[in-house]
């Protein structure tokens, strides 16, 4: 018998076969997600560790960046158990997971162009960047993020109340997009969203980059700080990339649809680690590793770090 399910998440669908396989598979997705967890632990543990840190708008945006893809981490495996699982909850409860893990989903790209505007006021306006780029400043445009990232899930809610009987709302379904979708208007509006949200977010990290590299043939800048904001830009272009895999996802789940069913279940799976969890683990990851300072203190929480200790020689007469 093939038992299957479907998995829709931000759009995305993979197939969770209950099988003799899932066993193998769920116990390597188990240990991905702790060694994932324990890994942001180490990421927040250092960020909190440090004064300089949390004085930092970069690193608090940072910071921020983390705490959204953790959420979006959380809220994926979740959904994703909840089905594999066959398990059904109320409507309610459904609209709020998939509400936060959309938000998310939105929330890590805008963040990503906010980063990249702080760089570029940084490197642009050097004697301006105390003042614009203040600690109180990050809370509004952390604020902001949330706020605009909030509001197409918000319009989709209230769209979908006045579509549906209240009766709806008291059932119990398996937590897909699909079950709370009720017209195409909803899928088109939520499409072109993500769309307009990911080109905003390109054309601000491309012109962030612009200017940087415009300002780099200056010959009074600090040629040593507009060459690492450059390459951070470059990395947060390169974040958005991990960011947008999960459009790839199923145009190359619809692809390996027309292998055997056999192929189909088991790359599927494949498939939706790599273009699902891995970006939204790895993107922090290489951003928290690529930075010396962070590294250095993530170090000190590793159960192997030892401090070197550095032997002084005493002068004896």
């Amino acid at each position: 018998m093939d038992n299957s399910t479907s998995v829709v998440i931000n759009g995305t669908q993979t197939a969770l076969r209950t099988d003799g396989n899932s066993l193998i598979r769920f116990t390597f997705l188990v240990d991905f997600i702790f060694i994932s967890l324990y890994f942001i632990t180490l990421m927040f543990q250092a960020f909190f560790s440090m004064r300089a840190f949390r004085d930092s708008v970069h690193y608090v945006l940072f910071a921020h960046m983390l705490l959204i893809d953790t959420i979006q981490f959380l809220m994926t495996v979740i959904l994703t158990m909840f089905i594999a699982l066959l398990f059904t909850i109320p409507v309610p409860v459904c609209s709020l997971l998939i509400f936060i893990s959309f938000v998310t989903y939105l929330s890590t790209p805008l963040n990503l162009a906010v980063m990249s505007l702080e760089r570029y006021v940084a490197i642009c306006f050097p004697l301006r960047h105390a003042e614009i780029c203040c600690i109180e400043r990050s809370w509004i445009a952390m604020m902001a993020i949330w706020i605009t990232g909030s509001a197409p899930s918000i319009a989709e809610n209230i769209l979908l109340r006045v579509l549906v009987r209240k009766s709806f709302f008291s059932t119990n379904v398996l937590c897909m997009r699909e079950f709370i979708t009720v017209t195409s208007a909803q899928t088109t509006f939520m499409f072109v969203v993500q769309i307009f949200m990911l080109v905003l977010v390109a054309m601000t990290i491309l012109y962030t980059y612009i200017k940087i590299m415009l300002e780099a043939k200056k010959v009074s800048v600090d040629k040593t700080s507009v060459s690492k904001a450059r390459k951070t830009v470059i990395l947060h272009g390169a974040q958005l990339s991990l960011c947008m895999l999960s459009f790839i996802f199923p145009l190359t789940d619809s692809v390996l649809k027309e292998l055997s069913t056999w192929l189909w279940h088991n790359l599927t799976y494949i498939n939706f680690l790599i273009f699902v969890l891995f970006p939204r683990f790895l993107s922090p990851l290489i951003y928290g590793l690529r930075d010396e300072a962070f590294r250095n203190s993530m170090k000190k929480f590793l159960p192997c770090y030892t401090s070197r200790i550095i032997p002084t020689r005493l002068n004896v007469t």
